[in-house]
């Protein structure tokens, strides 16, 4: 049961995201004011070079901090790493832990509503473009040195 129940949740995932990035495109999605709030520090609307290096560095720090949470969490043999058996465990967790907040019911199935709603929460994780974003504003820190990136 629980073996058909992953697959279940391996199939839907995808169209999870799709429902969610649809919706991020017809609905307002997360805008970069944030960002710039955050990281542009003389409030010029664009992030220069220390400003980027900065926001960089801030999400750096965040991976890192989830990576250490994981290793604590899931590296059993506390050897630093992810074993095969353990990053196994690491994904049934995490697997389970999607279904079981979309399955808001409680009855171990995804309604139709409780599917939808599930894609409507997803939405602002991604944003209008989902994980392209972040790509996008790599690109752009190839920009001349000086310039700055406009987000």
């Amino acid at each position: 049961m629980l073996t058909k129940l992953k697959l279940a949740l391996l199939i839907s995932a995808p169209l999870v995201a799709g429902a969610a990035t649809y919706a991020a495109a017809q609905g307002s999605a997360p805008s970069r004011e944030t960002l710039i709030q955050k990281f542009d520090k003389n409030g010029d609307g664009v992030l220069d070079d220390a400003e980027r290096a900065d926001m960089k560095a801030a999400f750096a720090a965040k991976h890192a901090a989830r990576r250490q949470a994981m290793l604590d969490k899931y590296d059993t043999n506390k050897d630093g790493k992810l074993e095969p058996a353990e990053r196994a465990a690491m994904r049934d967790d995490l697997v389970t832990q999607r279904f079981q907040k979309l399955d808001t019911n409680g009855d171990g199935k995804l309604s139709l509503d409780e599917f939808k709603a599930g894609a409507a929460r997803m939405q602002h994780r991604h944003g209008r473009f989902g994980h392209r974003r972040h790509h996008a504003v790599q690109g752009a820190q190839g920009a001349a040195p000086g310039q700055g990136t406009k987000l």
